[in-house]
């Protein structure tokens, strides 16, 4: 399964893991205040998520649209 790693660059939420099927990322718009990263696995994305949060002190979690 795949997944992608939403971050939001104007620090307004935490960084979410979706599934790449999700419709926030299949049916996204250009914008230039997020950023997604898609990764092959869940344990990257957790990785990639954890990263990315520290820039932000925000935390992460999984996005309860998706992902049980």
């Amino acid at each position: 399964m795949s997944y992608c790693v939403h971050e939001d660059l104007k620090n307004a939420e935490a960084v979410m893991i979706h599934l790449k099927t999700c419709g926030h990322y299949t049916n996204r718009g250009p914008t230039t205040t997020t950023e997604w990263h898609p990764v092959n696995n869940y344990k990257k994305a957790e990785s990639l998520a954890r990263q990315i949060s520290k820039k932000y002190n925000k935390g992460w979690r999984k996005a309860k649209c998706c992902i049980k």
